[in-house]
């Protein structure tokens, strides 16, 4: 006897068949993320600056700074086109407009979220309702608030043939590996220092500061950039593909 199969189940397996499939121009669970941030310093006082991820949706779109340096008193500024990251990612920078330095230069916090407008649609990063934030002035802690890098350079200087600086990073699992990926012939070759942990911010508790140090038998330019290894997940910050130098 054959089996007869009714139209009503054929019309259910394409429906299961087709909500398997990816639809075309799907948007990532998250398409804006702050990359880092850190304070600055500009003719008008005091402020922010720092780079943004977002995914290409579109061509058109907008990515505005929302911020403010009392928590009351909001503004917003407009972050320009940087570069391509990664995959269908790009770069964007801002600046926050500055601020008068405050009396006896005491740090003032400056916290902001992200808004990210493309295709009539609007997204936002808000640090999961906590907003992003960062210390500016002349007596200020000087640390980043890090978003989708884990890692970012912190400050590098040479004396003679020994390299010494710091990097920062967001605390994402107790065992990590930190390196400094450095090279003297522009990468024909290439050496690794270790880094070691130093201190965490009081101020962000899941930010920390680690140290490295090495020598170089060469007195040309060292290039480098940082690997963050934690939770089997490597971040790498090669300063958007330019390198860092000292």
């Amino acid at each position: 006897m054959k089996k007869v199969i009714s139209l009503t189940t054929v019309l259910a397996l394409i429906v299961c068949m087709l909500s398997v499939l990816p639809s075309a121009g799907a948007v990532s669970e998250n398409p804006v993320k702050l990359i880092y941030a850190k304070s600055a310093y500009t003719v008008g006082g005091i402020g922010a600056k720092g780079y943004v991820e977002v995914e290409n949706i579109a061509y058109e779109k907008s990515v505005t700074i929302h911020y403010s340096f009392n928590g009351t008193d909001w503004y917003d500024t407009a972050a320009e086109y940087y570069q391509p990251t990664h995959g269908n990612y790009e770069a964007w920078k801002f600046e926050t407009t500055g601020i008068e330095r405050p009396g006896h230069d005491s740090a003032v916090v400056i916290q902001f979220a992200i808004k990210y407008e493309v295709n009539g649609s609007t997204y936002w990063d808000n640090n999961d309702g906590q907003n992003y934030s960062v210390y500016s002035g002349y007596h200020a802690p000087d640390f980043y608030d890090i978003g989708v890098g884990g890692i970012v350079d912190y400050h590098s200087s040479r004396t003679d043939n020994t390299v010494s600086g710091a990097v920062q990073l967001k605390n994402l699992g107790y065992e990590k590996d930190v390196k400094v990926i450095y090279t003297t012939d522009n990468w024909e070759t290439s050496n690794t220092a270790d880094a070691e942990y130093d201190y965490t911010s009081y101020f962000k508790n899941y930010i920390e500061t680690w140290k490295y140090s090495f020598t170089v038998d060469s007195e040309n330019e060292i290039q480098y950039k940082l690997s963050y290894t934690v939770n089997g997940t490597t971040y790498i910050d090669d300063n958007f593909g330019d390198y860092y130098t000292v």
